[in-house]
């Protein structure tokens, strides 16, 4: 499996975003692959010209010229498992006493939202994060160590809508988890210090930090909301570098 997470601060913007995208190129891709398939040999050059129109790449159709290709671009796809997370746990919740201690709060707390005008943003270039939440780094360790262990397991068990209200205690705070390097690449879209990283960050094979905008900062400072859309599709250029890399793009 090749486990990619994208992780800023707070996990309510632009690692959502970027989550969001790198699961509709994957969505895309297999599209294409399906397309690619339903065609005959003889139908090839029809193949051909109704690809060329959706994607605009002439390489990329000679790299379905043969069913070994599309195999092996589908077993590459269902390989990868994207997820997002927040690199600051206590900026997930909102605790009833006021102050959560975030990896270790034991009140009850209040689960945050994805900020509606990236949600906003995304929907405007038809991708829905609407029912994504912010995730913390002990909820999704123990599916990322699972699914290094059996590849039918996936991280979209914690990007469905959560309940409200939970607990996040010691106990349900990774142990057993250890320092084992469950993520093949993380991507860190935020200006954190290391030490909010190092949890993540030890736990990664390979760490890449993106120069992109914070919208909501940049929203305040003359460009409005339009911030938010800017940021978003500079994020999906940079996804689909990423992802295409995937291929051998």
């Amino acid at each position: 499996m090749t486990k990619i997470v994208f992780a800023c601060k707070s996990n309510s913007c632009r690692s959502q975003m970027a989550e969001g995208w790198a699961k509709d190129w994957l969505k895309r891709q297999k599209e294409l692959l399906e397309k690619a398939e339903s065609f005959s040999s003889k139908d090839h050059a029809d193949c051909s010209c109704s690809l060329a129109e959706e994607t605009g790449s002439d390489s990329l159709l000679r790299r379905l010229e043969s069913k070994e290709d599309i195999e092996r671009r589908r077993s590459i796809l269902d390989r990868v498992v994207v997820t997002s997370v927040a690199l600051d746990s206590s900026s997930v919740f909102k605790c009833e006493t006021g102050a959560c201690c975030g990896d270790i709060c034991e009140t009850p707390s209040q689960r945050k939202e994805v900020k509606s005008k990236a949600v906003a943003a995304m929907k405007e270039d038809g991708v829905d994060i609407s029912n994504s939440r912010p995730k913390t780094l002990q909820e999704i360790l123990p599916i990322l160590s699972s699914s290094a262990e059996n590849e039918t397991d996936s991280v979209d068990d914690v990007s469905a809508v959560y309940s409200s209200t939970l607990f996040v205690s010691k106990i349900e705070g990774g142990r057993g988890h250890g320092e084992k390097k469950v993520v093949d690449r993380l991507i860190v879209l935020c200006s954190c210090g290391n030490d909010i990283k190092r949890k993540l960050v030890r736990r990664s094979k390979s760490v890449e930090e993106w120069d992109i905008d914070a919208p909501t900062a940049a929203s305040k400072v003359g460009e409005g909301d339009g911030a938010y859309r800017r940021v978003s599709l500079e994020i999906r250029n940079e996804v689909n570098i990423l992802m295409d890399s995937l291929l051998g793009f």
